[in-house]
């Protein structure tokens, strides 16, 4: 914690810097003496009460990101005191994020003395939708945050087209690591990273309401992210924490054990799984099963002498419905990899020879557990190594004892055969965690080849304004207040019309 608010003080240090440099001989000009601007905090109370702007944006300097925005919102109050009719330097401002205030500074020439106390004051009209902005991105990026479902690998728990809201208090609110950054941008923008990778802060994180329970739906970085190196940046993924630290899980004909014990029955119908199907005579009617019965990935393999193949990911209770249902069905099998077949994507196959399907057992390591290195738990290390800052295995270190600095976990989605999870990469680190999905806000069901096409949207109103642990809706009191909201609002407007 401590090195956390030393790198944070040094960052604001860092900006105090930056604005006397590129505002002194506005100050000078303002008659403010150089011994008021060189004290931090004080220099902006200063200012703000210079050009008449609400005391209450100082309490913005004490957020690294708001503490930026403060300074360019500050600078260019400046640019408009001094050129109010010239809007392409409010433009060029912006292109060169920020930069131009050093240019006219130092090289420009004001009449900051004759403008009287009329000119000098500048509107404050936007202050209501600037505190609308800087309290979004405070909730976003310290509260709750917005996600949007796009692959299907956590259905049927969450679909294609859920917009989510996440919690980052639940497991402990992550102070931000890289503090610059485009805002309510995560890493990339037109290609192009949206923030600056050459600060960045400690980990560190605040107490936690609770801690993370078994089979919990959770949001993390995504640890093997080649691309973004800070841990704040990398990708975001949504995966069912299934193993917590200290737990070994096992896999076994693609039923998950941990702790030797069968995976929760009450997941059973949250789980997809492949089942290869053959009908004959009469393909399968696709549409009714979409329609129907909810089922969406169902890939046509090919039809040979009136017989034809599919296959489609399902949970059991799904797979027995469409058994009675469809009397062509001649066969209705699970697509499970036989315990031979050995595959090069899985995690430590190289040494174990596992399959998704059959996996472990594996312990997931828990910080404090002392481990004595050989060839029998050397994959453990080597994998959790590079989290822990040490370096990869060597023979010096063979035989020694090694204490486990971090907690880790163990991710799978619910789509057990369609699923890029903790079987293919690995562990999760405590200080990748970034929340817990708590809300729906909106659901849409679109076309997943075409998602962009909104003449193909639906609205899935049974799944809009609920819960996700308990699907508990609130979309009819969300209807309700709104109404209530509108009518009031409406009667209050007549009224003051009148």
């Amino acid at each position: 914690m401590l090195q956390y608010f030393i790198s944070s003080g040094i960052f604001l240090l860092f900006l105090h810097v930056i604005h006397v440099l590129g505002t002194c001989n506005f100050y000078k000009k303002f008659g403010i003496s150089y011994w008021k601007l060189l004290i931090p905090i004080y220099n902006i109370f200063i200012l703000l009460k210079k050009i008449h702007k609400p005391v209450w944006y100082i309490f913005l300097l004490f957020i690294p990101l708001t503490s930026i925005i403060l300074l360019f919102i500050l600078w260019m109050d400046l640019i408009y005191f001094l050129y109010k009719t010239e809007r392409k330097k409010i433009i060029i401002f912006f292109l060169s994020a920020g930069l131009y205030i050093y240019y006219i500074n130092f090289f420009k020439k004001t009449d900051i003395e004759n403008k009287n106390d009329n000119e000098k004051k500048i509107e404050n009209n936007n202050t209501g939708i600037l505190l609308a902005v800087i309290l979004s991105l405070v909730t976003h990026a310290y509260i709750i945050q917005p996600f949007v479902i796009p692959t299907s690998s956590m259905e049927k728990s969450l679909l294609v087209g859920d917009f989510i809201l996440v919690s980052k208090i639940h497991y402990g609110l992550r102070m931000p690591v890289s503090p610059i950054y485009i805002p309510f941008c995560h890493n990339n923008i037109l290609g192009i990273k949206s923030y600056f990778s050459y600060i960045k802060f400690p980990y560190f994180r605040l107490p936690f309401i609770k801690t993370i329970q078994r089979n919990d739906i959770v949001v993390f970085n995504f640890p093997k992210d080649i691309n973004h190196k800070i841990l704040d940046r990398k990708d975001h993924y949504v995966k069912r924490c299934v193993g917590l630290p200290g737990d070994t899980i096992c896999i076994k004909k693609g039923i998950l054990f941990i702790n030797n014990h069968r995976e929760d029955k009450y997941l059973l119908n949250k789980i997809e799984k492949s089942y290869f199907v053959k009908t004959d005579n009469i393909p399968l009617n696709i549409e009714f099963l979409k329609e129907n019965m909810d089922i969406e990935d169902i890939d046509f393999i090919g039809e040979n002498k009136n017989e034809y193949y599919y296959q489609i990911m399902l949970t059991e209770e799904q797979a027995k419905k469409i058994e009675k249902l469809f009397d062509n069905i001649v066969f209705l099998k699970k697509n499970t990899q036989p315990k031979e077949y050995k595959d090069d994507s899985i995690i430590f196959s190289n040494k174990f020879g596992w399959n998704r399907d059959f996996f472990g057992p594996l312990y997931i390591p828990k910080k404090g557990d002392t481990m004595k290195i050989n060839s029998e738990n050397l994959h453990i290390y080597n994998e959790i190594s590079n989290y822990e800052g040490e370096k990869k295995i060597n023979h010096n270190i063979l035989g020694k004892n090694y204490k486990i600095k971090k907690n880790y976990y163990f991710m799978i989605g619910d789509n057990r055969h369609n699923s890029f999870d903790s079987r293919y990469w690995g562990f999760v680190p405590e200080d990748h965690i970034v929340g817990k999905p708590v809300f729906i806000w909106m659901s849409i069901d679109w076309n997943r080849e075409h998602p962009m096409n909104i003449f193909h949207w639906k609205f899935r109103w049974n799944r809009i304004m609920t819960t996700i642990d308990n699907n508990k809706s609130y979309l009819s009191l969300f209807i309700l207040f709104s109404f209530i909201y509108f009518f009031f609002n409406k009667k209050n407007n007549d009224y003051l019309k009148k």
